[in-house]
């Protein structure tokens, strides 16, 4: 501003010595005009056209050459100039408008891009036993996304079941029972809502709510809390926001309710083909077995040397067939026996597509043997490594990562190290969740400690970032038990 400032002084000064109102210099001051509208504040572009203005009718007036000339007449010979600089001023202000509303979309888009990838990462890697944690996900993503302060996702009772528990973020504790008691009085009236509705509600305030509706249901609302100070442009923004995560939320609840529909139609459908396999092999030379031992004890004593020993030999015979019959029963239902695709060829597939996708060098070094491991391990491992390669990809442009998976039959060591661009640790943990992004770190951890292991994460700017974590077999089972 003081350079702007200075050069249309010295334009002015030029044009005192060259003639005065009438110097050819005069149109030099669009330079420094243009520059202050276009890029400085409204208040310093118009601060400089009144400046100048002023010098021009000062230096008119005081020049020897046009004696007579008063000021009002001074300004009406140069009033094109005067009127050319304010129409510069105005669309060069327009312009700066438009560019400025034009960036805080982009700004607002991409952050809306970033926050909805996140959300998505996360509900895909999120668990049966925990996925109703999603109300809570979806609130806190509602907050980032909005700016606002206060956000809810409030659940209907089902038919012949309790309603999931209601999440809300920027609510005190006490004010939360208040909160869903008064959602629960219009469940008729949210139950046959299907757009967006704004509700006044005494004692708490104006809210914007969304019903969150599957194909088959109705689950429940979405809501923010609205502030007295939000025109009608930001409300419309509002409105788009909660249709996007409403839409995404009853999604990503259907496929759930599909999930386990379908894992336990797999489950029955394993059950009746082991029963039947049982019933068809194994079970019918058992019954052969013990039929023959049975006849045995009856009449051994009438039976001669030799007889008794073929009896003997025959039972034994029987009861190896039935081993052998059992035995390659067991082979079928493994993958790893039977050719199908295991764990760990789950796992390398999984990152050599995140390698490939991303252009991304993916090393995986695995030592021992999974196949004892039951299956919470399994599936809180595959997570975590998932969420610690794609964080490692998505924030740390990492150009390499290494994983390195060592399974034992009490311990399970994994350490995941890339070389990204890293961050500072002690501050994404000490954050709270819905100012930070550390959702993910905080979801291995809750991990690891599921299982009864310990999660440790070091990181430092450009200087990439370790995750090692050590889980025992078998502390899962005895803290269910």
């Amino acid at each position: 501003m003081l350079m702007v400032s200075i050069e249309t002084a010295l334009i002015a000064v030029l044009m005192l010595f060259t003639g005065g109102y009438d110097s050819p210099f005069k149109l030099y001051v669009l330079n420094p005009v243009l520059f202050a509208a276009g890029a400085l504040s409204l208040y310093c572009a118009w601060s400089l056209i009144l400046g100048y203005i002023a010098m021009v009718a000062v230096s008119g007036y005081m020049d020897a050459g046009s004696p007579g000339l008063t000021i009002a007449e001074i300004m009406l010979a140069n009033g094109n100039l005067f009127l050319a600089l304010a129409l510069a001023v105005i669309v060069m202000q327009m312009v700066k408008g438009i560019k400025r509303q034009r960036e805080e979309a982009n700004a607002r888009t991409n952050d809306t891009m970033e926050h909805i990838k996140s959300l998505y990462h996360i509900v895909e890697t999120s668990s049966q036993h925990d996925f109703m944690n999603i109300g809570q996900v979806i609130t806190d993503y509602v907050v980032k996304l909005t700016k606002l302060e206060k956000a809810l996702f409030w659940f209907a009772k089902k038919s012949g079941e309790p309603a999931p528990q209601s999440r809300q973020t920027g609510w005190q504790h006490e004010e939360e029972r208040f909160l869903f008691m008064e959602l629960e009085k219009h469940e008729h009236e949210w139950r046959l809502q299907r757009e967006p509705v704004f509700k006044s509600m005494p004692g708490i305030g104006d809210f914007l709510l969304m019903p969150v509706r599957m194909s088959t249901r109705f689950v429940g609302m979405i809501g923010v809390k609205l502030e007295a100070s939000e025109g009608l442009e930001g409300r419309r923004w509002y409105i788009q926001q909660l249709m996007f995560l409403s839409e995404l939320s009853a999604i990503i609840l259907e496929r759930h309710e599909l999930g386990v529909i379908e894992n336990r139609l797999i489950i029955t459908n394993e059950q009746n083909r082991i029963a039947d396999e049982m019933h068809d092999s194994v079970s019918q030379s058992l019954f052969g077995i013990v039929y023959a031992t049975h006849s045995l004890k009856q009449t051994w004593r009438k039976m001669s040397e030799r007889e008794l020993e073929e009896q003997i030999e025959l039972i034994h015979d029987s009861a190896t067939k039935v081993a052998k019959e059992l035995r390659i029963t067991i082979y079928s239902l493994s993958s790893k026996k039977s050719g199908g695709p295991s764990w760990l060829g789950m796992v390398r597939s999984h990152l050599k597509s995140l390698s490939r996708l991303n252009d991304v060098e993916i090393e995986l070094k695995i030592t021992g043997d999974d196949f004892s491991l039951p299956y919470p391990y399994h599936k809180a491992l595959f997570r975590i490594i998932s969420e610690a390669t794609g964080n490692a990809i998505r924030h740390g442009a990492a150009s390499r990562v290494d994983v390195e998976l060592s399974l034992k039959p009490k311990w399970i060591r994994l350490s995941i190290i890339d070389d990204g661009v890293g961050f500072d640790a002690d501050l994404s943990w000490n954050e709270p969740d819905e100012h930070s992004g550390g959702l993910g770190m905080k979801n291995m951890q809750y991990l690891a400690q599921s299982l009864g292991g310990d999660f440790q994460l070091t990181s430092s700017e450009n200087a990439g970032t370790r995750i090692l974590i050590s889980i025992p077999v078998g502390v899962a089972e005895l803290k269910n038990a």
